[in-house]
């Protein structure tokens, strides 16, 4: 993989793709400034509402001289721009905390839909493993409400960010019909 100093992170955006985001901080939890980025496949033109290629967040770490490399990627967790219903784009934010870190995604239109997936580092794997998920709907004009928390050990174990899934978690909470 690519090594670049720390400066020139955005170098490592796989080519054609386009940067969404870059969030720095640190992944390992060893003080060290890694970062974490968020980047676009080209998108047609004619690409209707909820058709498109997801995203690709990049994991890149510090070997501790201020050098950058690719660490893991995952090409299924950030939805594409147009495949957060009328809601806009889906891709929320990232945050990264000492050793771990969260990615953010929402959409929807009248039931508005969002789904936080946190991913902790695990040094004896040298990987980062997801610990948990938040999803929530909410109904914009009754306000009802359904939250889910679903821990890591939940859901079978031992789940790496490079190969996590979105689609292999089980159903997401849905809202009851209400009559008026």
């Amino acid at each position: 993989m690519p090594t670049l100093m720390s400066d020139d992170i955005h170098q490592l955006v796989p080519a054609g793709m386009t940067l969404v985001d870059s969030v720095r901080g640190d992944l390992t939890g060893k003080g060290l400034d890694d970062a974490l980025l968020v980047a676009a496949p080209p998108t047609a033109p004619e690409a209707e509402l909820g058709q498109g290629s997801p995203r690709s967040v990049l994991l890149l770490r510090n070997d501790g001289s201020g050098q950058m490399q690719v660490a893991a990627r995952n090409d299924r967790l950030v939805p594409c721009e147009r495949c957060g219903g009328m809601a806009g784009d889906p891709y929320a934010y990232s945050r990264i905390e000492a050793g771990h870190f969260t990615i953010s995604v929402s959409g929807g239109s009248r039931q508005r839909w969002a789904s936080d997936y946190r991913f902790q580092y695990q040094p004896q794997s040298n990987s980062w493993q997801l610990a948990s998920v938040t999803r929530e709907i909410t109904d914009t004009v009754t306000g009802q409400n359904q939250r889910q928390e679903l821990e890591a050990s939940a859901l079978g174990g031992a789940l790496s960010f490079a190969d996590f899934d979105p689609a292999s978690l089980p159903a997401a909470p849905e809202l009851e019909e209400q009559l008026n």
